[in-house]
């Protein structure tokens, strides 16, 4: 039996291992940076549509005032609007590009997607909405309607406007506010603004189609992966 190690040495070799690490992560690392990434415009504009939203959704633009705005409807927007609500704030205004909550988890529906960090530390709220995750790692499907619990159970969807885009966002000093415009036309006010955009929409090319086509991981419906299956619980 090998005699233990003090308390202030590891056992291992930590130099070694930090080397080993920092090899992984220059090969890793790409000159061109953020620059590999290509926009979703042009010839791949198409990411940009919206498979689950209502195509002939319309509104009247809106001009008026509240008090608290959130620009983006994923976990960082659900959040604030959580919160405020529980501090007594009534006129809370979402504004999502989506259609629904959700935030990445609206977007993102690939087959038999899971998120990779365990369910009780990633998804915010559940004692708040009185939810248990059936599974450790949660697929992406439970978390979606997970984040659409959360809308319902603080009333974010008493005002919020989906498929809409925040185009400007302005502070007014002599109204002390902040004026924001959207491409549905609408020209709002609130006394405080919160934003937490999040984006995930960046083209990659499809493992299948070696000719460098490209696909989206919202191009599939939810449900698409029947092999995909909830836990068994046990009775």
């Amino acid at each position: 039996m090998s005699a233990p190690h003090p308390a202030h040495e590891p056992g291992f070799d930590l130099e070694a291992l930090r080397e080993k690490y920092r090899v992984e992560r220059d090969r890793r690392i790409r000159p061109d940076g953020s620059r590999q990434y290509r926009r979703t415009t042009g010839e791949f504009g198409y990411f940009e549509e919206d498979p689950y939203a209502d195509r002939d959704f319309s509104r009247e633009p809106l001009h008026d005032r509240v008090e608290v705005l959130i620009i983006g409807g994923g976990f960082g927007g659900l959040l604030a609007g959580t919160r405020l609500r529980q501090a007594g704030v009534r006129s809370i205004r979402v504004i999502e590009k989506g259609g629904d909550f959700g935030g990445t988890w609206y977007w993102n529906r690939y087959p038999g997607i899971h998120c990779d960090i365990e369910s009780y530390i990633y998804m915010p709220l559940l004692e708040e909405v009185d939810y248990v995750p059936r599974w450790k790692y949660a697929p992406g499907e439970e978390i979606r309607q997970h984040a659409r619990a959360i809308a319902t159970r603080f009333g974010l969807y008493d005002d919020v406007c989906f498929q809409t885009l925040a185009t400007e966002l302005r502070w007014d000093e002599a109204e002390s506010g902040w004026l924001i415009a959207t491409d549905r036309g609408d020209h709002m006010r609130a006394r405080y603004a919160s934003t937490r955009p999040t984006g995930c929409g960046v083209p990659t090319a499809s493992p299948s189609d070696p000719t460098g086509g490209c696909t989206s991981p919202s191009s599939w419906p939810a449900g698409s992966a029947p092999w995909i299956r909830p836990p068994e619980t046990s009775t």
